[in-house]
């Protein structure tokens, strides 16, 4: 059966989607997830997530999908034992060293290959259903087709990011961070008082510094003028029946970054489309859930 994973990056964002229907929530941890200070819950925060979560018989998933340097590795696996005991048995995560170690490690764990690993056909998914995954993450622009092709791989779940800001790149690969910013965040109680530093994707520190939102300057001879890199939401909200007939397992939405106010609306849509599509009804056009105008990836 095909759920609904919604994001959420505090513990108001997390209420407001369980309220809204979400089958399951995806959360940062602090200090080991991409998304950010803006987008991670404390170790309280996340008992409490775990608590309310169960209450609704939803699922809590953590993202711990920093890339870690070597002398890093041992904080975030010395983390996943207390995450285990709060209950939370999925992980999503961005490297497949990580995730080798990972299943190797703890068997018993869930491991979701995210999207910032890249899979986009079933040779990819493949890959990751050998290395140990058991779910892998495709992005909004595979269409129905192509992810059901990709679920008759078999013993593994494919989820599709089907709400999504597409990345200058790739969604998941962007390179641009690393011309900016370099400067570690401060975190009490982390390795060496810092958050890690290990994702390149995110500038070396964990956290997205919106380059590509930022204006450019592009100069020809005596012509000159700012431009801002292409960066489109997209929403397949009117799939999601094929999606589900494909046998996709998850639909998941992006955006640990937003507000409770922001956030309801866009879950509770797609919880409409889905049950929509269980019933065998389909209404002839469902009203876009629409982000905000400098809404962009950051909190995946």
């Amino acid at each position: 059966m095909t759920t609904l994973l919604a994001p959420a990056g505090s513990p108001e964002a997390l209420a407001a989607a369980l309220e809204a229907g979400a089958d399951a929530v995806y959360v940062g941890l602090k200090g080991f997830s991409r998304g950010g200070a803006r987008g991670e819950l404390d170790w309280d925060e996340l008992e409490d997530a775990a608590r309310r979560a169960g209450a609704r018989r939803a699922e809590i998933q953590v993202a711990v999908n920093t890339i870690p340097k070597p002398r890093e590795r041992a904080a975030l696996l010395d983390r996943v034992p207390r995450l285990m005991e709060l209950g939370i048995r999925t992980l999503i995560v961005n490297d497949p060293g990580i995730l080798v170690t990972l299943r190797r490690r703890f068997p018993d764990l869930s491991l979701t290959a995210s999207i910032g690993c890249g899979a986009l056909t079933e040779a990819d998914v493949a890959f990751f259903k050998a290395i140990g995954a058991s779910a892998v993450v495709l992005p909004g622009t595979i269409g129905p087709a192509e992810a059901e092709a990709c679920c008759r791989m078999g013993g593994i779940t494919v989820e599709v990011m089907l709400h999504m800001v597409e990345e200058f790149i790739l969604l998941g690969k962007c390179w641009m961070p690393s011309y900016v910013h370099l400067k570690p965040t401060a975190l009490p109680g982390s390795l060496d008082g810092q958050r890690q530093t290990g994702s390149m994707k995110r500038g070396g520190v964990g956290a997205c510094f919106k380059i590509c939102q930022q204006p450019w300057r592009l100069e020809n001879g005596d012509h000159a003028e700012v431009q801002l890199l292409p960066g489109r939401q997209l929403s397949r909200i009117g799939d999601v029946a094929e999606y589900m007939a494909a046998g996709v397992g998850a639909l998941k939405l992006q955006g640990r970054s937003l507000p409770p106010a922001l956030l309801a609306p866009l879950v509770g849509r797609y919880r409409s489309a889905i049950d929509a599509a269980r019933a065998g009804w389909r209404p002839q056009r469902y009203p876009e859930p629409v982000l905000p105008a400098g809404w962009t990836v950051v909190g995946r």
